[in-house]
């Protein structure tokens, strides 16, 4: 049961009951995020911008902070590129941090199993003009490349 006044604004032809508004604050500085437009759609950034750079992505009308990928060298972002049709992700410090490591369905491949018999480091998947090989994750400094047998290292034989 209602009392009277509830039933008195509920009979009014310009009352609306909806859900109340939900407030997301900004992880980094605490103020309000609000929902803005740019170039690639709606997003989530923090109203204290420029001073607060926080953005999420609009994920079913709440802000959702994208997987971040960091570099297995030098741990700054790894950023998803794409050249000639072929995705691959590239450390955010390049020309500096050269590293570049193969695309698996949107998410940088990790391959830590395999280590670089020249100096210790790991070998990660390329792919080059003559198709796929396995270099050091260290390169330029290190050059050692294996190559590719269906996806995984090819090991040289043994000289002894």
């Amino acid at each position: 049961m209602t009392n009277k006044w509830e039933k008195e604004f509920l009979d009014q032809a310009e009352s609306k009951i909806g859900t109340p508004m939900t407030r997301y604050l900004c992880p980094k500085c605490k103020s309000e995020l609000t929902l803005k437009t740019g170039k690639k759609g709606e997003f989530w950034g923090c109203s204290e911008y420029p001073s607060c750079d926080y953005t999420a992505d609009n994920v079913d009308g709440r802000p959702v902070r994208k997987k971040r990928y960091l570099c297995p060298s030098c741990q700054n972002p790894l950023r998803r590129r794409e050249y000639k049709g072929e995705w691959f992700w590239g450390c955010t410090d390049y020309p500096k941090c050269k590293i570049t490591l193969q695309d698996e369905d949107g998410v940088p491949a990790t391959t830590k199993k395999y280590p670089c018999r020249a100096c210790g480091h790991y070998l990660v998947r390329k792919k080059g003009a003559k198709g796929h090989f396995w270099g050091c994750i260290k390169y330029p400094e290190c050059r050692n490349t294996l190559d590719d047998d269906r996806g995984l290292p090819k090991l040289r034989k043994s000289t002894k």
